[in-house]
């Protein structure tokens, strides 16, 4: 597995100790690993644009591990648009034993995730391929703990379809942020339905970015 220098190691620790998250060295060795390969793999089928590992790091790493600090210990995780793998294979490293889906339409990215899930021996993780509209026959309704999503489309259309399978008193995480990768950029756009609310948001900068980003965390009412 690679291993990241002592720096980085301090650096990616420090900034996620201000929201009371860690990662063991074994965690980030396999962090750094998944990013070794997102860059082997982005040479050649473009998962996430041109762009180094330190951007990759600063511009997806950081705030996808953000999320962990709504997230239990043990339950099920659904991502909704998996892509590259942000925010749903760091979490999965974060939070080892939560049971985790990945939705995700594009087959050169469910090649890769699948290829990742390999070679970190992770367990308990499956990819579906496929839309999140047309996954009726593959997921349980009211079966998940944690939705987490980057914004693919319409966030009402995307809240709507993914609303039926988060449990009662689940959260739903949704990444709000500056850059076409960090998710919704129009605080508008995320409605609260009849059994959604939102519950807390969580603003951040990223290191050297002052563009301000927030995770909005909606709770499902019983």
């Amino acid at each position: 597995m690679a291993k990241p220098g002592k720096q980085q190691f301090r650096e990616i620790n420090e900034w996620l100790g201000h929201f009371q998250l860690e990662l063991s060295k074994d965690q980030l060795n396999r962090i750094f690993t998944f990013l070794d390969e997102l860059i082997v793999w982005n040479k050649k089928v473009n998962l996430t644009g041109p762009g180094s590992k330190d951007r990759i790091i600063h511009e997806l790493l950081l705030d996808s591990l953000l999320a962990g600090g709504v997230m239990p210990e043990e339950g099920r995780f659904l991502d909704i648009g998996s892509g590259a793998g942000f925010p749903a294979v760091p979490l999965k490293i974060l939070k080892p034993s939560l049971t985790t889906h990945l939705v995700e339409p594009r087959k050169k990215r469910v090649r890769f995730l699948r290829h990742v899930i390999r070679i970190l021996a992770l367990k308990h993780i499956t990819v579906i391929e496929g839309r999140i509209q047309d996954q009726s026959e593959m997921l349980n309704r009211n079966a998940y703990d944690v939705i987490t999503f980057r914004a693919l489309g319409p966030v009402s259309q995307i809240m709507a379809y993914s609303e039926p399978y988060l449990r009662d008193e689940g959260v739903m995480v949704i990444f709000r942020g500056g850059d076409p990768h960090s998710g919704v950029r129009d605080k508008n756009a995320i409605f609260p339905s009849e059994v959604l609310s939102i519950d807390k948001t969580i603003p951040y900068t990223l290191p050297g970015k002052p563009i301000h980003r927030e995770l909005f965390i909606l709770k499902k009412r019983k």
